[in-house]
């Protein structure tokens, strides 16, 4: 046999045992090294099992078998991470975080796409809700299958967070690295940032403060010379609405007087923040659906009275597509108060 055919076979085994690398090994081009270094074994253990005193067919051969098969030659570079459930502990923080953010943008499309319909008037109020929950239930459902596999997948090839990072700064960090190895400290040190604060107390209790008076307003509704000109039914749905408004600006202000600490007491407050801005929205859906009680307040040319005319009837689909619109501000607005549950998890000890 000549040393070209051998050659063939070494090849051809090298070949099926790249196909099975994993791809974050492929894409650092190190498995070319590996498999220059696998292709000596052969050859040095192909000498090793001649009885010539050089590789022959069958030594090349009874390397190969020794050296194992493609799949269990990979399977040692997929051996990376700690294992944690059936996602290692590396991806684990990564998984999380895409979960939360997927859904959060599936709750805040689901509660849009439903408020339109209803605005349409494709859907009852009934339907609306149930509907809600549905969407809601079926995407959370299926991204967590989907997101939970692809995770698994990831972990079982043994990929790290790093292996998603760009060379430019993979290549930033081994400097950062050499610089902590000169200096002598840790590599925490050098990569140290400034954190954020997680709130601006002083913004939160002046939001606070604003939102509490603009609650107390409709609440009290303290102008008879105006109120009495409204609709009562109109009026009692101001006063909902101040209510929800009042109790967002107490919640603003805790966050504002607890400031960056209790981090897990700024979460329970964002989760009940959530909680109201949801129910606030049952208030605009009331409202949307009698914009004949809407008050247009003017002043009579003859008497100089003010006098409640009323929306007229040809702006009722305008007034129920800026209710529609309003609708989906707050339930966006939801969005933010999920991240900032998610957020508050770095700043935790």
């Amino acid at each position: 046999m000549s040393e070209k055919e051998m050659q063939n076979i070494i090849k051809e085994y090298l070949k099926k045992v790249k196909s099975k690398l994993p791809e974050w090994l492929k894409d650092k081009k190190e498995h070319e090294e590996i498999l220059a270094e696998l292709e000596e074994h052969i050859w040095n253990k192909a000498e090793e099992l001649s009885n010539m005193g050089q590789p022959t067919m069958e030594s090349v051969k009874s390397a190969i078998t020794h050296m194992g098969t493609p799949e269990s030659i990979a399977k040692e570079y997929k051996r990376r991470g700690t294992p944690k459930y059936y996602i290692t502990e590396e991806l684990w923080q990564g998984y999380l975080k895409v979960l939360g953010i997927v859904f959060a943008v599936i709750f805040g499309i689901t509660l849009i796409s439903q408020v339109i319909d209803f605005v349409f008037g494709n859907v009852s109020i009934g339907e609306l809700v149930g509907n809600i929950f549905q969407g809601i239930q079926i995407g959370f459902l299926s991204s967590f299958v989907i997101i939970s596999i692809i995770f698994v997948a990831l972990s079982m090839e043994g990929y790290f967070p790093e292996d998603f990072k760009s060379k430019g700064l993979l290549e930033k960090e081994r400097k950062q690295l050499e610089i902590a190895r000169e200096k002598g400290i840790s590599i925490s040190e050098i990569k140290k940032k400034p954190v954020k604060p997680f709130i601006k107390p002083v913004g939160e209790i002046i939001g606070g403060a604003i939102a509490i008076v603009i609650g107390i307003f409709f609440l009290a509704q303290p102008i008879p010379a105006i109120t009495s000109l409204i609709d009562p039914e109109f009026l009692l749905y101001l006063q909902f609405a101040g209510l929800f408004i009042l109790t967002e600006g107490i919640l603003d202000i805790s966050r504002g007087l607890i400031g960056n600490r209790q981090m897990i007491t700024q979460q329970v407050i964002h989760g009940i923040t959530i909680v109201v801005k949801l129910a606030s929205i049952s208030v605009v859906i009331l409202i949307m659906n009698r914009p004949d009680i809407f008050p247009i307040l003017v002043v009579d040319d003859p008497t100089d009275a003010l006098i409640n005319i009323g929306l007229a009837p040809e702006y009722y689909a305008l007034f129920r597509g800026i209710a529609g619109l309003l609708i989906a501000l707050v339930a966006l607005s939801t969005i933010e108060d999920f991240y900032k549950i998610y957020k508050a998890e770095k700043y935790k000890n």
